[in-house]
């Protein structure tokens, strides 16, 4: 997952807008997915603890939701990244950061049957490895503990897991409690009764990325957050619902924002889906919000569609961590993704 609001700013014209309700715009194709800009988005904050966060929100004039009652997520202790053996291969930017980007994933290209059924081994792998995940959710588990679980699995399967050293983010996996949106780093907070639990899951085989997520409520959740698990489940499924070859790609954001607003919560706009493959993040950005983006999907072209609602504000800030993404009003965060084959008929999900 990218957020497209980030230090790297576009040098590429942006279309027209849509006539449609709070717009996302959509950059040229050869854009890199993080440097994408998109209407109506605030710059995000970079915080340096809760109660700096706390001080931001009152200077704002932001006050914590009603549904956000709860005590904010408390970080845990950062510990080591787990090994990964030296037989497995990993991904070109472990050896040489510099190749996150380039010509490569700068670009929409079909697959080959030889890449797609690469992929196919990739994607079943993610899906067996957010089963696992399902199975480990309990109150007192860490999210260390999970993150040394799920590592343990893909290796033990042959795959590296992509997260680990992509851009510096210190684990195997990304796994986000409650408020946080995105990009939570394991550590030793036990998860509690109650908590939102999103599990994002990339990992490489066989030259191929593959990018799965799923939320779950732990333990006894309330009504509101199943409901929300619930909706954004519906959002990605009616998304996908969608795709085929030749249908534009702004229809994917219309499907999610048709679940989102009848069910009253937000969407992070700035969240978006990309192009996958042999690179981790590419072409096509996509957009899970009303949008302008006309460009026609394309048969054999491979992307995830990765939703995240929210129960109150979708404005985000990040936390001193410099990965981790949360609510600006401390409402929770729900997300599911996957990784899309477009094919003539329909699309294929890969995991």
């Amino acid at each position: 997952m990218e957020l497209v609001a980030s230090p790297w700013r576009s040098t590429f014209p942006l279309p027209p807008l849509s006539r449609t309700p709070a717009p996302c715009v959509v950059r040229s194709s050869l854009a890199w997915t993080v440097e994408a800009i998109t209407a109506r988005v605030a710059t995000p904050l970079l915080v340096t603890g809760i109660a700096a966060v706390a001080t931001r929100r009152r200077e704002r004039g932001i006050t914590r939701s009603a549904c956000a009652a709860r005590a904010p997520v408390q970080k845990g202790q950062v510990l080591p990244a787990q090994l990964v053996p030296e037989s497995i291969q990993a991904p070109p930017y472990v050896a040489d950061p510099e190749k996150v980007r380039g010509w490569w994933n700068a670009q929409i290209v079909p697959k080959s049957e030889e890449e797609i059924e690469a992929m196919r081994a990739a994607g079943r792998l993610a899906h067996s490895a957010l089963d696992l995940a399902e199975e480990l959710i309990r109150p007192g588990l860490t999210t260390e503990e999970m993150d040394k679980e799920l590592h343990t699995f893909i290796c033990d399967h042959g795959a590296y897991p992509s997260d680990l050293q992509y851009k510096g983010f210190p684990k195997s996996v990304m796994i986000s409690i409650n408020e946080v949106i995105c990009h939570g780093i394991p550590d030793t907070r036990p998860l509690e009764d109650g908590d939102l639990v999103n599990v994002d899951v990339t990992l490489y085989l066989g030259g191929f990325h593959a990018d799965t997520a799923r939320s779950w409520m732990c333990g006894q959740g309330d009504e509101t957050g199943q409901r929300l698990v619930s909706a954004t489940r519906e959002a990605l499924d009616a998304a996908v619902a969608v795709c085929a070859a030749g249908t534009p790609l702004k229809a994917i954001g219309t499907a999610v924002a048709t679940v989102a607003e009848r069910e009253k919560f937000g969407i992070v706009k700035t969240l978006v889906g990309h192009g996958i493959g042999e690179f981790f993040h590419g072409v096509p950005q996509i957009f899970h919000c009303r949008n302008s983006d006309n460009r026609k999907m394309q048969e054999g072209t491979t992307f995830t569609i990765e939703p995240v609602l929210t129960e109150g504000s979708a404005e985000w800030i990040t936390w001193d961590d410099g990965w981790t993404v949360a609510t600006e009003d401390a409402g929770r965060a729900a997300q599911f993704e996957h990784t899309v084959l477009i094919t003539a008929e329909g699309c294929e999900v890969l995991t």
